[in-house]
This record gives structure tokens, C-alpha cells and sequence, in this order.
């Protein structure tokens, strides 16, 4: 089971993000070793330049990239509790097709715990599209929280 639910999910990212990196993000699921976040799509996500095929504008990478690091995050907490530091050691980015103007949807999965370590592995879909945008995979360092 789950360490936390989707609502104290919810409530841990709004509590311990700061208001920068928080986009309105909606906790959907959690499940034994994975969750599933949605990111609303804004317009103004969106940057300037067109992609090659003229398709029109592409959402920002940092943006998406920044989602992904939540979802990752979530995981982590969802599995371990409230009561561990999760830092990202390192996040490995393959951007496979740009997002459609829709929501994002990041499916995380915490792949492998270790005692110092855990791996996880998020795939970014855009909103009722079967094919992936991006495949993401971190490292986070993991330490018990200091009690108060």
C-alpha cells in the first residue's frame, strides 16, 4: 500500500514546493509502486517557436521538465511517507514528440528503493494520446526527516 493518498499527496506538494513550482497540478492516483498527476493546460505554457513540421507552437521544456521532477517527487513521497528528504541527485530527459495543446499527464513509477537511494521512471503523455512525449528517469538521495 501506498504510504500516503492522493489528498495528503496533494496537500505534501503544496506544503513543501514553493509557489513557483507549483502549477495547479492534480494528484489522480497513487498505487502500490506508482502515481499519476495531471498538469491543466494553460496557453501560456505554451512558447514561440514552431516545431519542424509546422505543426504550430511547442510547450516550454523547462515547464514539462519541471512537471516531471513533481511527478517524481510525488512518487517518491507516496511510497516513502511524509517523513523522508528526497533530494533529485539527477534527471535524464528524452523529450520524444512535442505536447499537444491539452493537459500533461505524468505517470511515475518508483522503479528501485535503496537505503540511500531511489530510482524512479516517468512517462509524460499528452491528454488522450496513447504515445508518449517524454521518458524521464531520476535518482533522488533519500534521508529521514529530522524529527522537530
Amino acid at each position: 500500500m501506498p504510504a500516503l493518498s492522493e489528498r495528503d499527496l496533494k496537500a505534501l506538494i503544496v506544503s513543501n514546493l514553493p509557489p513557483v513550482d507549483q502549477h495547479d497540478e492534480i494528484v489522480e492516483a497513487v498505487g502500490e509502486d506508482w502515481v499519476r498527476l495531471r498538469l491543466p493546460f494553460r496557453q501560456d505554457y505554451l512558447g514561440t517557436d514552431l516545431w519542424l513540421s509546422g505543426d504550430g507552437v511547442v510547450f516550454s521544456g523547462p515547464l514539462v521538465m519541471g512537471f516531471a521532477d513533481t511527478v517524481m517527487y510525488s512518487c517518491v513521497h507516496a511510497m516513502l511517507g511524509r517523513d523522508v528528504i528526497a533530494v533529485m541527485v539527477n534527471l535524464m530527459v528524452t523529450f520524444l514528440r512535442p505536447a499537444k495543446a491539452a493537459d500533461i499527464m505524468g505517470h511515475g513509477r518508483l522503479i528501485r528503493k535503496g537505503k540511500r537511494h531511489a530510482y524512479v521512471e516517468v512517462y509524460l503523455y499528452s491528454d488522450g494520446d496513447a504515445e508518449p512525449i517524454a521518458h524521464v528517469t531520476s535518482t533522488h538521495s533519500i534521508a529521514a526527516r529530522p524529527a522537530d
